[in-house]
């Protein structure tokens, strides 16, 4: 069963028919998000469970990108490596937004094993990316780069996405 796509919707004032009151309703965001909608076959009236999530600011996502980009050109231990495998290394490599485990093997002592975890639109919310993009350019300072702040580090991924958009 492959997963459903997101529908996004915008917040709006309306007048409620019934009763004349001024009320907060959702309306799909875009055209393909109506569509998507009456594929779905939702009729005015139908009740749905909904999972709200405020999408990340994209800007930010492309930001993530090239600093996976910035460390695959210029750090020797993630050469040969796109974007999103660097990012995915930075993760496991730093422990950070990572599921860790602890399997005791006789004989051998503890294994350790790091899971970065996904950094999907709707898998992570913007808080907690902003937090990880933080702690990813700090450990990039302090494991590869101690000339350079984690500031810095993200200044460079910035000027990078200001390029591409040039």
């Amino acid at each position: 069963m492959s997963k459903q796509q997101p529908v996004y919707m915008r917040a709006v004032r309306l007048v409620d028919p019934t009763t004349g009151a001024e009320v907060s309703a959702f309306i799909p965001a875009s055209a393909t998000d109506a569509t998507i909608v009456r594929e779905r076959g939702v009729k005015i009236g139908t009740t749905l469970r909904c999972d709200m999530k405020q999408p990340r600011n994209l800007q930010f996502h492309r930001l993530a990108h090239a600093l996976g980009q910035l460390v695959a050109q210029n750090i020797d231990d993630f050469t040969g490596k796109n974007a999103h495998d660097a990012l995915k290394k930075l993760q496991t490599d730093s422990g950070v937004e990572c599921d860790i485990t602890h399997t005791d093997v006789p004989g051998f002592g503890v294994l350790v094993s790091k899971q970065p975890r996904s950094i999907a639109f709707d898998r992570m919310d913007q808080g907690r990316f902003f937090q990880l993009m933080s702690e990813l350019c700090t450990y990039i300072a302090k494991t590869y780069w101690p000339q350079c702040t984690a500031e810095q580090i993200e200044e460079m991924a910035l000027a990078m996405v200001q390029e591409r958009a040039a």
